[in-house]
């Protein structure tokens, strides 16, 4: 070793050459790890090889060296000793570990800038904001002190570390404070940072403050909001209060990275206050205005809101009184295909007629009935056994019927019908009105698929009872997943097959997670989740994470050049809204969208030929691609393809599974490709899972293949931010 090798190493230049031993303790044991794999294939090859290695210094301090090592052979070709040179690399690592962990932090906080803008709880904002800022900074305790009248102010929310005081409704006077002139500073963004309050510029009065929450050093930072002035126009900037991260254990050097992350922070968080505050003020406003809210302004009886709160009333009180309460969705039968028939205008007055026609029918002062949604009716009968309730549902069905509005559109009548279910508060154990709601869906679905123009039942004694409640239970897991956001992104690669085929793609798969530490698969929960409307949402959720996760800078670079296939339900196309929401949130996170290729189902595209050509036209004009999934599934005419402007064709599985001992299914493969082919598609065959079946898919030329002998399915964003 060389002086300069003895100095990297922190030994005096002086003393002898250290043994391998004796450098291998220098080593941390990763590295020490490394050096033992790499001298045995330096060897070996008779080649030089470059490495990395962190080392501990004899004064305990870590460094970082790079070396090069090159191998000096004899005639013989026979090792005779290693050179090689090093390089103290520290500050360029210690520089990269720093932007990883800058980068990392970045990441969190615009996940909780995003939890903190989507929220208008004032509570949830303040919450997020304080547990947030503790665990990006590791300090020992956060607060929001509020400023009140005068010359005090309170610790409205706070996080702190088990072992200290909490402060949470501590109201504080700081005799040291110089109110108007520091209130004053912080409206000009100033910021107070102390590294060590025994520091000598630090007075007594305020040191002594600091002594009694235990504090050794802390950051302080102003939020503001914009308020108005009695009834001026002009709003000013006021100080609401402060952001305050205390550090308890030891003095601390505040990062210029850490100041930045909390001044973003602090002011998305004046930002969410002030919206919080006024969706409190137009809360209170509405209720002055409930009253006239309460109806629904097409058909003139209860909305769906009131229709909630009415239930909940009622559910409460007959649990009190131990009685018993039903009941009755209604749907409208092939109520789209009305429209479609007859006009918007006429669907309307079709909608009028029938919620006319359900109010007398449902008697008694307690009942009501209310629009639940669209096509869709409920009725509440409160005091009443599920034999009464199948009575008055009856007597719905046979009135609507009997209205003889004519229905061209429909499969089951030349006149407009209905499908109802009915359940009543004994269809669970539980006492939630939500199970109830659900329960008469679930009867309402049974209808549908019985035919239509008919009442079922949701009955405890059916042998489908425990897949009913299953299904239940699983719809109302998918609504809190989504409010919690617990929903998580794989993806799953598509190789390209042949060398003319460059760009390599990704599907993106959808997984929840149960709360208890288990992934759900979607073959589990997405019927459920069509039958129970909440794909639409599920959709949003699955576009808008995405996009945030592929905009951030990291991400962005590393998936540069590859394409992100992202699967889309029927109801997201018929959705008139998803396609503006998709157009928002491409412009928002800047992805490009030629960096996105949405995936439809053929069943769901040869269901509306002309919807689906529309929504796949418009964005393929914002620069996105298409792919048809599930393609033979269907068994349709191939001509329909001529109509939907896609991009790729995704040969169904089904095909692809058989073709190593079904001649005929193979048959069927070439064919699909041929025509892929001739008509400029690009063919992807999916469920490639054994060997053989690759060579097969590779033999016929198609362009991409997908399963799990290629790849399985990979989280595609850590699952802790889940």
């Amino acid at each position: 070793m060389s002086d300069e090798a003895f100095r990297i190493f922190g030994l005096n230049p002086n003393q002898s050459q250290p043994t391998y031993s004796e450098l291998l303790k220098m080593l941390v044991p990763e590295s020490q790890e490394l050096l033992k794999q790499n001298l045995p294939l330096i060897l070996e090859k008779k080649q030089g090889r470059e490495s990395e290695y962190k080392i501990i210094r004899p004064d305990g301090r870590f460094r970082y060296i790079s070396t090069q090592s090159t191998v000096i052979v004899d005639n013989n070709s026979e090792a005779i000793v290693i050179f090689g040179t090093m390089l103290d690399i520290t500050e360029r690592k210690e520089a990269e570990l720093e932007l990883q962990n800058l980068r990392q932090k970045e990441y969190l906080l615009g996940l909780i800038l995003d939890r903190i803008n989507q929220s208008l709880n004032l509570e949830e904002i303040l919450k997020t904001t304080v547990d947030s800022v503790r665990d990006l900074l590791q300090c020992d305790r956060v607060i929001i002190y509020r400023f009140l009248p005068g010359p005090s102010g309170i610790v409205e929310k706070e996080s702190v570390t088990e072992g200290y005081t909490p402060i949470l409704g501590n109201i504080i006077t700081d005799p040291c404070f110089p109110n108007d002139n520091v209130l004053e500073q912080f409206k000009q963004g100033y910021i107070s940072i102390i590294e060590d309050i025994e520091s000598p510029e630090i007075t007594n009065c305020h040191r002594d403050l600091l002594r009694i929450f235990q504090v050794k050093a802390n950051m302080v930072l102003p939020i503001l909001i914009s308020q108005k002035e009695g009834e001026k126009e002009v709003s000013e900037i006021v100080v609401w209060g402060l952001l305050i991260a205390h550090h308890c254990r030891e003095k601390r050097e505040w990062l210029l990275s850490e100041t930045d992350l909390l001044r973003r922070l602090a002011t998305q968080t004046g930002i969410a206050i002030q919206q919080a505050q006024l969706y409190h003020r137009l809360e209170q406003l509405n209720q002055e205005l409930k009253k006239i809210a309460y109806i629904d302004g097409l058909t003139g009886i209860y909305n769906r809101r009131h229709f909630e709160e009415k239930l909940q009333q009622e559910w409460k009180r007959l649990a009190r009184e131990k009685t018993s309460i039903s009941i009755i969705m209604v749907d409208v039968d092939y109520f789209k295909a009305y429209n479609d028939t007859y006009g918007h205008q006429e669907g309307d007055k079709c909608l009028q007629q029938v919620a006319q026609t359900i109010s007398p029918v449902v008697k008694r002062p307690g009942d009501f009935v209310a629009r639940y949604g669209g096509e869709e009716f409920a009725v509440v009968l409160p005091n009443t056994p599920i034999e009464g309730a199948l009575q008055v549902a009856e007597n719905i069905r046979t009135e609507i019927e009997g209205l003889k509005i004519p229905h061209q559109g429909s499969a089951v009548s030349k006149w407009v019908t209905s499908s109802l279910g009915v359940a009543d508060s004994n269809c669970s154990n539980q006492s939630n009105p939500e199970i109830l709601i659900q329960a008469a869906d679930m009867a309402l679905y049974n209808a549908k698929t019985s035919g239509r123009n008919c009442v079922e039942i949701y009955d405890s004694s059916r042998q489908n009872l425990e897949k009913q409640k299953q299904e239940i239970n699983l719809a109302t897991q998918l609504r809190n997943a989504l409010g919690e956001n617990r929903f998580c992104l794989y993806s799953q690669a598509i190789l390209p097959l042949h060398e003319g085929v460059q760009t390599k793609l990704y599907e993106i798969l959808l997984r929840f997670w149960d709360g208890y530490g288990k992934i759900i698969a979607p073959t589990t929960f997405l019927s459920v989740a069509e039958r129970y409307h909440l794909m639409p949402r599920i959709d949003r959720w699955v576009v808008k994470t995405l996009l945030a996760y592929l905009s951030l800078r990291e991400i962005s670079l590393l998936y540069k050049d590859q394409i992100f296939t992202v699967n889309l339900s029927g109801a997201s196309i018929n959705d008139c809204y998803f396609l503006e929401f998709i157009e928002h949130q491409f412009a928002f996170y800047q992805v490009p969208p030629q960096q996105i290729c949405f995936e439809i189902t053929e069943t769901v595209a040869i269901t509306n030929l002309e919807k689906a050509a529309q929504f796949i036209q418009s964005l393929k004009q914002l620069g996105c691609s298409f792919a048809l999934d599930d393609f033979g599934k269907g068994m349709s005419s191939f001509s329909y393809l001529t109509n939907l402007p896609v991009d790729y064709l995704k040969i169904d599985g089904m095909f692809i599974k058989k073709m190593e001992e079904d001649s005929v299914s193979q048959g069927i493969v070439e064919g699909i490709h041929h025509i892929g082919k001739t008509m400029g598609l690009i063919v992807i065959a999916e469920y490639v899972e054994t060997e053989s079946i690759f060579s097969k898919v590779i033999d016929l030329g198609i362009d991409y293949g997908q399963g799990f002998y290629i790849e399985r399915p990979n989280p595609l964003i850590p699952m802790v931010n889940y």
